[in-house]
């Protein structure tokens, strides 16, 4: 019996001991990592320049797919965040396969330009779009001719140092020194080229470095194998011949006279070939008076957006100047500015003496040297700044100038011209902008608006425009939130809303345009949920709203001649009642367009722009203060009207 009893006592205990191991076994099965599979990989056939990525710093790089068995970690999120934002092109990656996993991810394979980091990254969930640990970068901006001076665009020029160096100024390349993945130079050896002269025929700035290139054309051969790009400094100008009634003056570097940075011309009527420029005064040569301003005014001029700087001439220089024979040039040298921030444009007032008033710098946040300011505006010849840039640089020359006793000429807001020298110069360098005296201090209104009856908190800047319509964009986005079903799969309409395209970026102006009258419903065509799209459509009519709370047309308007003695005082009520005695009683807001009054999103709002509607400001009051120094104006608006 006990025999018996131990035999039933051990087989339970392997019936038991076989359950539990076989519960272990399968728990174990039921925690195993589960991987994610490949459902399809292949090369990318979009053009090569489409496919120049950046690193956002979200992902790392693996060997393989992140979520694949066996993926293995390349670069950390922290190193791919450094080649982000490297400044070298060496760092710029190529996107050169696509893959996507049963997940609904999609991988790319990318490699850096110089082959140090290969693997793949984790890019989203549409082929179509970049996205996740990659965006979409161009390596290389390509500028207008316009962005070189005028002598700059006519002038031939010659390989500085010829030979062999592959340093981005001695030979030439097919593109931009590593701007394109495996694309490198035109010609290794520019020693056979050292008295060809070339032609600018385009240029740009590399996106990482700043630095400037340009692309050069042999001017005796079309197809020459040296026609290519160089770094701009690794070229130097070929000289013109010199009028017989000129001479040239040659602005050099002060450690390298053999590097021209700019050249002025002085011309001076019924002069002859090879006598002087100036005279000698006992033994000492020297240049009238009239002269030396005029020569050093031209000077300034032709430095301006360069990092060099003249602020007068030395005894050497203009006795230099004055032994010039007419029909030749001199070398004279400039001085290099070397506490100007890469990132920041010296503006500096210049009196009409010549004389250098005070300076301000213009700093721009993640702004890189040799990169211009401003940039150039199609189908003109004068370059522009951007509103917000304008606005600030705007700001800090009235703070410099107030109770200075001079403004710029023309008043002390910025003009067409003076915002295309400030837009032409670079960052790290320099401009002029010429003042001239006040007999009467100015205080620029500055108007500032609310809505009737509300609270003097709720005043708020008023930014003035030109044109009766904004040129802002809308700026409405649909939330992050709103998932992908509800949208349209497959929208068709050019500027549809889509899961990657939230941003309703149209203009007022645009709407305006007859062109532009299908804008609004192209974009909420590619909503397919009501309430979305009717939550669109409403904030798309609000923002318009809020665009004409805050700008006013401003054209015909001039806020700076409100004036009296620099530094004596006004009252409240002499500010108003100057401001109510004027133009500037009331101010008109940008026109907007009329949406449906029953929110009927399927309608277009009134494409009739007789029938828009704006916001009438009525002056109340205005601040105390002391001439010279900016007084704000106080506005308010009810409800719109035509």
């Amino acid at each position: 019996m006990t025999s018996n009893l131990k035999k039933s006592l051990f087989v339970s205990l392997v019936a038991l001991g076989f359950v539990a191991a076989a519960g272990t076994a399968t728990a174990q099965s039921a925690n195993a990592k589960s991987y994610a599979r490949v459902t399809s990989n292949h090369k990318m056939t979009s053009t090569p320049t489409s496919r120049n990525v950046n690193f956002t710093g979200s992902n790392a790089l693996y060997t393989k797919a992140g979520t694949l068995r066996g993926a293995k970690k390349v670069a950390s999120t922290t190193t791919v965040k450094k080649i982000a934002n490297s400044k070298s092109s060496q760092n710029n990656v190529r996107a050169y396969r696509v893959a996507t996993t049963n997940r609904g991810s999609v991988y790319y394979k990318v490699v850096t330009y110089d082959g140090a980091y290969r693997g793949w990254i984790y890019g989203g969930k549409v082929q179509s779009v970049f996205g996740g640990g990659i965006t979409a970068f161009d390596t290389f901006k390509n500028q207008n001719l316009s962005s070189l001076t005028d002598t700059q665009q006519k002038a031939t020029y010659k390989i500085a140092s010829p030979g062999t160096a592959n340093d981005g100024k001695t030979v030439t390349y097919k593109q931009p020194a590593w701007t394109q993945y495996k694309v490198g130079r035109a010609i290794t050896d520019s020693s056979p080229y050292a008295n060809s002269t070339f032609k600018i025929d385009q240029v740009g700035t590399r996106t990482r470095e700043g630095d400037q290139w340009v692309h050069i054309t042999d001017t005796t051969n079309a197809n020459s194998p040296a026609n290519g790009w160089i770094l701009y400094s690794g070229l130097k100008q070929t000289e013109a011949p010199v009028a017989d009634n000129a001479i040239q003056i040659n602005l050099v570097d002060p450690k390298d006279n053999s590097k021209v940075i700019k050249s002025i011309t002085v011309t001076r009527d019924s002069a002859k070939k090879g006598t002087n420029f100036g005279y000698s005064d006992n033994g000492n040569w020297t240049i009238s008076m009239s002269d030396r301003a005029s020569i050093l005014n031209q000077i300034r001029d032709a430095l301006n957006g360069t990092s060099y700087t003249l602020d007068t001439l030395t005894t050497a220089q203009i006795a230099q100047i004055a032994q010039t024979n007419f029909g030749s040039s001199v070398n004279i040298s400039v001085n290099a500015v070397t506490n100007i921030a890469d990132n920041a444009l010296r503006i500096n007032f210049r009196k009409p003496d010549g004389t250098s008033l005070k300076t301000i710098d213009f700093v721009k946040g993640g702004a890189t040297k040799g990169t211009t300011v401003g940039s150039a505006v199609s189908g003109s010849t004068n370059w522009t700044l951007s509103d917000g840039d304008k606005a600030t640089i705007q700001s800090q020359i009235t703070t410099a100038l107030a109770n200075s006793g001079y403004q710029l000429s023309g008043g002390n807001t910025l003009s067409t011209s003076q915002i295309d020298t400030i837009a032409r110069g670079q960052y790290g360098g320099q401009v002029y902008l010429n003042v001239v005296p006040v007999t009467n201090g100015i205080s620029t209104i500055t108007p500032y608006g609310k809505q009737k009856d509300s609270d003097d908190k709720t005043l708020t800047a008023l930014k003035g425009v030109s044109g009766v319509y904004s040129k802002t964009p809308n700026g409405y986005s649909i939330p992050s939130e709103v998932t992908q079903d509800k949208f349209v799969e497959s929208p068709t309409a050019t500027g549809a809303a889509t899961p990657t395209n939230r941003t309703f970026n149209v203009t007022a102006a645009q709407l305006a345009d007859p062109n532009g009258k299908d804008l609004l419903t192209n974009f909420l065509s590619g909503i397919k949920d009501a309430a979305v799209r009717k939550a669109a459509y409403d904030g798309i009519s609000e923002r318009f709203v809020d665009q004409a709370k805050s700008e006013f047309i401003s054209t015909g308007l001039n806020f700076d001649e409100f004036s009296g003695a620099p530094g004596a005082a006004f009252t409240e009520d002499t500010a108003t009642g100057y401001v109510n005695n004027s133009a500037l009683k009331t101010l008109k807001s940008v026109k907007i367009p009329v949406f449906s009054p029953d929110g009927d999103f399927e309608k277009v709002p009134v494409t009739d722009t007789n029938e828009w509607v704006q916001y009438t400001f009525s002056a109340y009051k205005a601040d105390s203060g002391t001439y010279g120094n900016p007084v704000k104006a106080y506005y308010t608006y009810d409800g719109l009207s035509k």
